[in-house]
């Protein structure tokens, strides 16, 4: 136990990437700065100049981009509403999701005055600059796929609209982490909003809540078959107490995989109980 806590420990520590431009707090809605990414900082390849304005990032592919037609970009937390060519709106763009990077992939020529435009549902933020998940009014917490930080080899969020999921979910040492607060100690009730293919239900995992590198509290958890890794679901996985304020991991892992794959995470759900949970009802 004290290993797999020292692992996910490691996990958490990511290598920030360095922006220029002022950047405003992190807020899901919006954000009036805009800001020119660090093209020379991991993650960027093919790109001359890569702009965050609001919900929109401003893509303007390099000679290199242009020839091998395709660029590569840090993976952003934020789901992809569209992707277009600003010059040339009849041309497809394709995104292809890695676990820490984005891929945006064409296969005709480029305008040469042209640009990728992505329009995204909230402002896209990098990994480096997500905060703490906030509690809402009520004291529930959302956590969505998108805030997800994924350790592992295959695990990765996937922005497409259809998608907007941490999935890929191969390997049972594969972890999604979030970052939250809890603002009133008490009991929590905790649902995913999952996704599993048909004849691919039963896999196994567990929930864990981490406070300084310590678990103060889990729940086994089982993904359901719902017909389609894209179908889904809330499943109710049960009841954990948080007798501390103040910031939290929460963790969640397989313990087994049934099939080829453990399910597509989409949201995680943590709604304060005003009254104590019987034993039984855990």
């Amino acid at each position: 136990m004290v290993v797999k806590k020292l692992v996910v420990a490691s996990l958490l520590v990511g290598c920030a990437l360095c922006i220029t431009g002022s950047v405003q707090a992190n807020d899901s809605n919006s954000m009036s700065s805009t800001v020119s990414f660090n093209l020379s900082e991991p993650g960027f390849h093919g790109v001359t100049s890569a702009v965050r304005q609001d919900r929109h990032l401003q893509i303007v592919p390099s000679g290199v981009g242009r020839k091998q037609q395709h660029v590569m970009t840090p993976r952003f937390c934020a789901a992809i509403a569209s992707v277009e060519c600003i010059g040339s709106p009849d041309m497809k763009v394709k995104v292809h999701p890695e676990p820490t990077q984005w891929r945006f992939e064409w296969n005709t020529v480029f305008p040469e005055d042209g640009e990728l435009l992505v329009k995204f549902d909230t402002a896209p933020f990098l990994l480096s600059e997500q905060q703490s998940i906030k509690p809402a009014s009520d004291g529930s917490i959302f956590l969505s796929a998108c805030e997800a930080r994924t350790g592992g080899d295959k695990l990765r969020f996937e922005p497409q609209p259809y998608k907007n999921t941490v999935g890929f979910w191969t390997n049972e040492a594969d972890t999604a982490m979030w970052e939250c607060h809890v603002d009133v100690s008490g009991w929590y009730s905790v649902a995913l909003l999952q996704g599993c293919g048909e004849g691919q239900g039963g896999s196994e995992g567990r929930i864990s809540f981490l406070k300084d590198g310590q678990e103060c509290d889990a729940i086994d958890c089982a993904v359901e078959e719902t017909g389609h890794f894209q179908n889904f679901r809330w499943v109710h996985s049960g009841y954990v107490y948080l007798e501390i304020m103040g910031n939290y991991t929460v963790t969640i892992q397989p313990s087994s995989i049934k099939q080829k794959a453990f399910g597509d995470i989409r949201a995680v759900s943590i709604v304060q109980q005003q009254k104590g949970i019987a034993e039984g009802n855990q």
